[in-house]
């Protein structure tokens, strides 16, 4: 992920934590107040103003690679246009930043031109899907790649949900002065598309009424992130820590859950030095769950959630976009105490990971479908003691790249202590275990391990 990526990161991050500091007619909550999205904004429906915006968002980036940076694949023509269509689609072989995080943002973007003008979001599904064909078949010369088509599309659908979701949370049309300036702004960084509709539109300015809203939960985390290659305390390397968690809704809340996405869990963490940088995003949103009933005290949620995941270190990559079936359960023993724990199966549509026989297929990752499994649990001994258990076991079937089958585990244990009524202390331990089993070169495993120590402010 290159420079300017990061910084965006790192802005977006501070001025968004900026504006949950303070409330102009209200004493700050602990607890994150956002949009209850039961039922969907009845606003006009412009299903043609969203279409030329696709349009228009394409036709920018073309224009700015073109003329402005001069990019070698902007230069289309009538004759490159028929030659895509000729010769019909393909696997690219560009950077992994590009083709992981890049497209899926660019995706969002198209999502958002539909939902920003009143559309819901299975209405605004195929904007992504086509803003995507479009570009693949139009608006490059390189032919169409089937990895960009899948990634811009679900993945961008996830991300545009999910920041649209988020910059709702963040405007609020009672505030005036400063404060409605700094939500403006801060929502039109996380969702370009929509800040510049709500322009357009005259909202940025217009007076209106709070909109009803609903507890959620956020924390920031602060620290220092230990990682050891091939766990050897020889080789390891000191990064500072930060990390944001967002839960949007309450998980067991299901009698609200009316639409996709009401509710979503976020883990964004960024890892950094002078010279090295660890990325981590992990995001998950409903699309249907189901309350089984239990006689006892225990509370069981099967669900079906749409995520992605992206990791980047100096050893490894990883990114999967996915849909996950899985079971929840609440075991409550006293007021302070209870074990939550989970079971997951997801198919990935499209997971990456990096390859050191690159040089082999000119590309560095491998590409591909698979399968996911994980378990979770979270046993709260009392109010001050919390101790979390996750691991995560995922299976690539490599399409594009070298002939091979990817395993890839995640494994991590933390155990926090609260000492202040809003602040704790964190401490966990990683594992990252990869298996590669090619068919005409060597097998590749490794394992590497980082540990954490960190203070988590509860915001």
């Amino acid at each position: 992920m290159n420079r300017n990526i990061k910084i965006f990161i790192y802005i977006a991050l501070f001025i968004f934590l900026q504006n949950f500091n303070y409330s102009q007619n209200s004493k700050v909550n602990i607890n994150l107040q956002i949009e209850n999205n039961h039922k969907e904004n009845k606003k006009e429906k412009n299903y043609w103003l969203a279409a030329g915006e696709v349009f228009a968002i394409n036709t920018l980036v073309l224009l700015q690679a073109r003329y402005i940076s001069d990019e070698h694949w902007s230069k289309i023509s009538f004759k490159s246009i028929k030659n895509n269509f000729k010769k019909g689609f393909v696997w690219d072989d560009n950077t992994f930043g590009m083709n992981q995080f890049l497209h899926p943002y660019h995706g969002s973007a198209y999502f958002n031109a539909a939902r920003s003008n009143g559309l819901t979001y299975w209405e605004s599904a195929p904007y992504a899907f086509g803003g995507s064909l479009m570009w693949e078949y139009a608006y490059e010369v390189e032919l169409p790649a089937y990895n960009d088509l899948i990634n811009t599309t679900i993945s961008g659908i996830i991300l545009g949900e999910i920041s649209y979701r988020i910059s709702n949370l963040i405007i609020d049309e009672s505030t005036i002065g400063f404060e409605r300036f700094s939500r403006e702004f801060t929502a039109f960084i996380i969702n370009p598309v929509k800040g510049l509709n709500r322009f357009i539109q005259g909202k940025m300015w217009k007076a209106g009424n709070n909109k009803f809203k609903t507890n959620s939960f956020v924390k920031l985390s602060l620290g220092i992130n230990s990682l050891f290659i091939n766990r050897k305390l020889s080789e390891s390397y000191a990064y500072i820590f930060t990390a944001f968690d967002l839960d949007y809704g309450n998980k067991f809340s299901v009698s609200s859950h009316k639409n996709p996405f009401d509710y979503i869990k976020i883990h964004s963490e960024i890892s950094f030095t002078n010279s090295e940088n660890i990325i981590g995003i992990s995001a998950s949103g409903v699309l249907w769950d189901w309350r089984i009933r239990s006689l006892n005290t225990s509370k069981y949620i099967f669900g079906l959630y749409k995520e992605f995941d992206y990791l980047e270190n100096i050893m490894y990559k990883f990114t999967a976009t996915s849909l996950a079936a899985e079971l929840t359960n609440k075991k409550i023993f006293s007021n302070n105490s209870y074990l939550q724990s989970s079971i997951g199966l997801s198919a990935i549509f499209m997971g990456g990971t990096n390859s050191i026989y690159s040089k082999e297929v000119l590309m560095n990752y491998n590409l591909g479908p698979g399968l996911g499994v994980r378990l979770s649990a979270e046993l709260e001994l009392s109010k001050s003691l919390s101790i979390n258990f996750k691991y995560k076991q995922y299976w690539i079937y490599v399409v594009n790249g070298l002939s091979s089958n990817e395993f890839i585990g995640l494994l991590n244990l933390g155990v926090n202590y609260s000492i202040l009524k809003n602040n704790s202390l964190g401490f966990n331990i990683l594992l990252y275990e990869r298996y590669g089993i090619y068919s005409n070169y060597p097998d590749v495993h490794s394992i590497n391990a980082s540990a954490r120590l960190f203070t988590i402010f509860y915001l």
